[in-house]
């Protein structure tokens, strides 16, 4: 039986990506929920404009414009939105409406910057790196809720 690799702080780099995504998801959902709705629990899905609670069973998750979650732009802002489990899931993220989306949303120099980033495949986050992104939203996620007085 061997053990799992433990390095920075006792926990492997793969524990410190998802605790990072659990933060920056969180962030990205009630961001979307508070610009699309006005409330901390539902968004409007950035591809096919349904509405989706932000947290809980059945919710909406944080998809990203360009598939994959090996590059650079895992935890990219502007690349992440609240999305449908159809749109982000079954239809492989929606390409054609989330880009639609994209450059409504931010232009088409946005747009095609980030997409011309998904080839920086060999991009690696270190676990401190990804300690500061998980604290980093954390708290932007609580300070979205205090600014909106949403608590």
């Amino acid at each position: 039986m061997s053990k799992k690799k433990t390095g920075y702080k006792g926990h492997s780099k793969t524990w410190w990506k998802g605790t990072a995504w659990d933060e920056f998801s969180k962030w990205v959902r009630i961001r979307d929920a508070i610009k699309t709705t006005g409330t901390k629990t539902h968004l409007l899905c950035c591809t096919c404009g349904k509405r989706y609670p932000a947290f809980g069973k059945g919710c909406a998750q944080a998809g990203h414009f360009v598939p994959g979650r090996h590059h650079i732009l895992l935890f990219e802002p502007h690349g992440v939105h609240g999305q449908c489990y159809n749109d982000n899931i079954n239809l492989k993220g929606s390409p054609q409406n989330y880009r639609d989306f994209m450059i409504r949303t931010y232009g088409i120099e946005e747009t095609e910057r980030i997409e011309q980033s998904r080839f920086n495949l060999t991009f690696s986050y270190t676990s401190a790196e990804l300690e500061d992104i998980r604290d980093t939203y954390k708290e932007l996620y609580h300070t979205l809720l205090i600014e909106r007085n949403l608590l």
